[in-house]
């Protein structure tokens, strides 16, 4: 990925809000939330972490990096940063000099905490895993003193920056993106950050149950996800619902948003179950089978971009690719079937009625029905009668899905602002 040229660290007092963030869902969630501050009219910086620095530098706000730090071109930091990433391609998603600092300093964070001794037996056994800049995050927000520190749920440099922020006595706001089903563990700590924002009573809940004080959670949603009520989004969904025939005849149009079960089960770690394997294509034949005996019902198959694209149409079986805009997707059909795809958490923030069918072997990662989000079943056989109370009580939810709503991304930055205020 070329950078042109890496930005410096913001001047001291310059900046409002900091966020901190890893990539993927992580920064979608943030970019949002930063440039509606800014838009108010707020300083706001995104210390970009990895796969965040592509997204962030597209969105055109201001960004630094771990490569930006003065400390990045210490000769400790460059002499572990480029053992440790040797072999790594020059190439990939994340320029070469970030990875290098990246490694570089977190490593001389262990040294510093541990010692060299147990630093390296540490990052022998755990790898990255074992990150955790508590120093060099209190060393930046020493130099900055933002107003405010912002992150998601993840761990070691989002997890740092908010402890440190708590150390030196500045606000701080944790995102939460879904269930924070292995996230709790830090998150129920009433000391870790002054705000939890979270997707919903369910979560909400959950953590109050771990000992978070339930004045510290809100429910706000999450910003990555405010375009699926965008009305634009919805208007493109009724067009494609229109163009593709789906729905006529009063026919209800279910989708299956297939995903494939993981050669390797990632909490035991041993090769899963042959069994969970044919899974995907099991159910995908099963709900066939149903379309196939029932005149009201039709069925647009969506599989996992990994997985083989070659669905065998028939008549009221249909095929969504990835050329496809899944949000557009979400608004053109009635009912969203899922095992564990995140397609499911989209259908329900769109306002589609969810089944998930939570046989999976890593159903306990997406717990769809125990946090409010779908109608959930636990084997192929309850799927019928699943699908029969939902769509019994179709017409009265569908309902409901045009009230205006107020979007995460709104909710979020309010919870922001009110720091800010109390630090003027």
């Amino acid at each position: 990925m070329p950078v042109i040229s890496l930005p410096s660290l913001p001047a001291p007092n310059s900046v409002d809000i900091l966020f901190v963030t890893y990539g993927g869902g992580h920064v979608r969630m943030v970019l949002p939330v930063a440039k509606a501050l800014q838009d108010a009219g707020h300083s706001v910086s995104i210390f970009a972490l990895t796969t965040a620095i592509e997204p962030t530098q597209k969105s055109g706000l201001p960004w630094f990096s771990y490569a930006s730090l003065p400390q990045a071109k210490s000769h400790d930091v460059q002499s572990h940063g480029n053992r440790l990433t040797e072999g790594f391609p020059k190439d990939g998603p994340v320029p070469f000099v970030e990875t290098v600092a990246y490694h570089g300093i977190n490593y001389c964070n262990m040294e510093k905490e541990y010692g060299a001794q147990e630093a390296a037996i540490r990052y022998e056994k755990d790898g990255r895993a074992q990150f955790y800049p508590i120093h060099t995050m209190k060393e930046i927000l020493t130099e900055l003193r933002p107003k405010v520190v912002v992150a998601t749920n993840s761990p070691r440099s989002e997890m740092a920056a908010i402890r440190a922020a708590n150390m030196l006595d500045i606000p701080s706001l944790c995102m939460v993106d879904l269930f924070a089903l292995q996230e709790q563990a830090w998150i129920k700590d009433p000391n870790y950050a002054t705000e939890i924002c979270v997707i919903n009573t369910e979560v909400r809940d959950m953590l109050i149950s771990k000992g978070r004080p339930a004045e510290d959670i809100i429910i706000t949603g999450n910003p990555a996800f405010d375009e699926l009520q965008d009305p634009k989004t919805i208007s493109a969904g009724q067009i494609m619902r229109k163009e593709r025939s789906w729905g006529e005849a009063g026919r209800i149009t279910l989708l299956y948003a297939s995903s494939p079960e993981p050669l390797i089960n990632p909490h035991s770690g041993q090769p899963t179950d042959p069994a969970y394997l044919k899974l995907p294509l099991q159910l995908e034949q099963k709900l066939i089978d149903l379309v196939s005996s029932d005149p009201d019902l039709e069925l647009v198959i969506r599989r996992h971009p990994s997985q083989p694209q070659n669905v065998a149409l028939q008549q009221k079986v249909w095929q969504s690719t990835m050329e496809d805009n899944i949000d557009t997707l979400l608004h053109a059909v009635d009912i969203v079937v899922v095992t564990s795809s995140t397609v499911g958490f989209q259908a329900y923030i769109a306002g589609r009625p969810v089944l998930s069918v939570e046989c999976s072997s890593i159903s306990q990662d997406m717990p769809y029905g125990a946090y409010g989000i779908s109608h959930a079943v636990k084997s192929l056989e309850e799927i019928s009668t699943a699908l029969e109370e939902i769509i019994e009580g179709l017409y009265e939810l569908n309902a409901d899905i045009d009230e205006p709503k107020a979007l995460a991304t709104t909710k979020v930055s309010e919870r922001i602002r009110q720091y800010i205020s109390l630090n003027l």
